[in-house]
């Protein structure tokens, strides 16, 4: 990092210290930050920008199920591209179908679904039975699967993660340390 971004950072954080708080709150007990969990749905709820996304793609085969295709792949390592599987769809019933036939394949460890972009009332109005049966996939599969949603609506998720803050500078960190996600 160039030392005047460093700088700007430090003086930011020092006029507004609440820049420097943490970005998630756990609904559940156990861990303090969002991970993927091998056999579990797992939900991130809130305004959760792609560096969030990031994190989850680095280091592994990993399905993208793009509900609105909004996603901007310009930031990740091309190495993690290259293990990345991109699914873009339109509206939410193409991203669920989509993400239901991924973990009933079983060939990637890890599919996230971002319905971020997409109508609360589209995803308000699912049945609760999607969400049922993705869970049931994922851990027929032993595959971590994660929801990332504008409000809650995994009825069966594992975890649970509310963002409570937008992102500082910080953030900028390369694959989101600073994000406050464990590895």
């Amino acid at each position: 990092m160039s030392a005047s971004l460093a700088q700007l950072r430090d003086l930011i954080q020092q006029r507004f210290p609440s820049a420097a708080a943490p970005v998630f709150k756990e609904s559940a007990p156990a861990s303090d930050s969002p991970a993927l969990l091998p056999g579990r749905l797992v939900e991130i709820v809130g305004p959760t920008s792609g560096l969030v996304l990031q994190r989850f793609i680095h280091g592994q085969r990993t399905a993208l199920v793009d509900g609105a295709d909004a996603f901007d792949p310009a930031g990740i390592d091309p190495a993690d591209l290259q293990r990345l599987l991109w699914v873009r769809c339109r509206k939410a019933a193409e991203a669920i179908r989509a993400a239901d036939l991924l973990l009933r394949d079983g060939n990637l460890p890890a599919v996230l679904l971002d319905l971020r972009p997409l109508p609360q009332r589209d995803l308000l109005s699912l049945p609760t039975s999607i969400w049922h049966r993705l869970r049931m996939l994922a851990e027929r599969g032993d595959a971590a699967a994660a929801v990332f949603s504008p409000c809650k609506v995994v009825t069966c998720a594992a975890r649970r993660w509310f963002q409570t803050q937008e992102h500082t500078l910080a953030d900028l960190e390369p694959h989101g340390e600073a994000l406050g996600l464990a590895a």
